[in-house]
């Protein structure tokens, strides 16, 4: 008997007294918010659940290149991918990974649900079947170098049709929405409030003026507050770091008025998720008032990160009145947003990606240089030439529809970069016969 006693001691005293569950996510987000929401979810399941959570972060270089990725998983394995959750980017991947049916569907409580307001200024903040949720809100706007434009006697550029003015000729900068859906979501904004005409007069003036394209929105930002640009489309969170880093003295971001869009960073667990009692909890956490407020909280505050300040906007409107919080924007204040198609914005992503590549991205060396003369000239039939694009937009959706079949992809992609190096080298080489 006491033998037996003695081994179950031994193996009692050597037991794991805290095994911890694992999640595995594939996000954008940066290494700050993957410190301080691994840590605080931890420490939550392990006081509410008796056990701790490690979790795994996956990243393949942006949203854009995060959903190509899960979809080619599932291609191979349909039934699950080893991966629990998709998580940021915006709401348009999981309009597509819905759309799909690589999403789990899950309802939150009642309690949790009458917390969020269904909309933000027009926008869903959760899918009506349950499965995303918006757990963050973000908007689009514009960041400056204070010292930069006061160096270059530069004005604040107020509206996207700005970042197209030729006074900021090789002074904006910019990066590959292939790469970055924050980069993506700022093209889309610009063809939905201006219209296909004008938004891609708008693109191609941008581009024109921008010095050269990053792979992610966050070294656009960086280059900016270093004044290797003076300006750049950007998103609220990257412009709020740059601004407590650098001080308000020396950044600035404004939301251009009227045309922009105020959009929920989601959250959805996918398709065959090994860990998915444990990705429903991480949901529940998220929109919890404690799983809000380290968003907004300050680092180093009651109930903050512990390292990193995260600068978002918290999804219920409960935590804005949290005793004192620095809020210093409010998006359920924002009124008036433009009328933004997020089904159209969904099935287009893909080939708006792969135009935006062929028309403007690629082709830049020549565009930014035959933009250059155009500046230098009052000639408006070289302008004319330099706005073309080859693709009629009443074709969108034919071309999304098949968009998935690479000969297709291809060949389009193709056509599109040759049209651009043609356009753009004859109007280097050959100005004169645009007369």
């Amino acid at each position: 008997m006491r033998k037996l006693f003695c081994i179950a001691l031994f193996l009692f005293a050597t037991k794991p007294v805290c095994a911890k569950e694992k999640l595995v996510i594939i996000s954008p987000h940066w290494e700050g918010v993957r410190i301080e929401l691994s840590a605080a979810f931890n420490k939550w399941h392990l006081t509410k659940y008796g056990s701790g959570v490690e979790i795994e972060w996956i990243d393949q270089g942006g949203t854009s290149d995060n959903l190509k990725f899960v979809e080619s998983l599932y291609k191979k394995t349909p039934e699950g991918i080893g991966i629990d959750m998709f998580f940021g980017g915006g709401i348009d991947p999981y309009i597509t990974l819905k759309d799909k049916s690589l999403l789990e569907q899950y309802r939150i409580s009642r309690d949790l649900i009458r917390k969020i307001p269904s909309h933000c200024a027009g926008v869903p903040n959760y899918d009506r079947d349950f499965y995303w949720y918006g757990i963050v809100l973000s908007g689009f706007g514009i960041l400056y170098n204070k010292k930069a434009l006061e160096f270059l006697s530069l004005p604040v550029p107020s509206d996207w049709e700005s970042l197209g003015n030729g006074i900021y000729y090789t002074w904006v900068g910019n990066g590959d929405p292939r790469h970055s859906g924050s980069l993506h979501m700022m093209y889309e904004i610009i063809l939905q409030a201006y219209g296909w005409k004008k938004g891609w007069e708008i693109i191609f003036a941008m581009a024109g003026n921008t010095r050269n394209f990053s792979s992610s929105a966050s070294t656009v930002a960086k280059n900016t507050s270093s004044g290797e640009v003076a300006v750049s489309p950007c998103i609220d969170s990257y412009a709020l770091a740059q601004i407590q880093v650098n001080g308000a003295e020396n950044m600035g971001f404004v939301f251009p008025e009227k045309l922009t869009v105020i959009n929920p960073d989601a959250i959805g667990i996918l398709k065959g998720a090994r860990n998915l009692t444990t990705a429903k909890r991480f949901i529940d956490y998220l929109l919890s008032y404690e799983g809000q407020l380290i968003w907004m909280q300050k680092k180093g505050k009651e109930y903050g990160p512990k390292e990193y300040s995260l600068n978002r906007f918290s999804i219920r409107p409960d935590v804005y009145e949290h005793p004192g919080l620095e809020t210093v924007f409010n998006p359920y204040n924002i009124k008036e947003t433009i009328h933004y198609n997020f089904d159209l914005a969904s099935k287009r992503w893909n080939v708006l990606n792969d135009m935006l590549g062929a028309l403007v991205i690629d082709p830049h060396r020549y565009l930014r240089e035959s933009w250059g003369i155009i500046l230098s000239s009052d000639n408006q039939a070289l302008k004319k030439r330099f706005f073309e694009t080859p693709v009629d937009p009443g074709l969108q959706r034919f071309l999304w529809e098949n968009w998935s079949d690479p000969v297709f992809r291809n060949y389009h992609i193709n056509n599109w970069l040759n049209f651009s190096l043609r356009k753009f080298k004859s109007l280097i080489k050959e100005p004169e016969l645009y007369r």
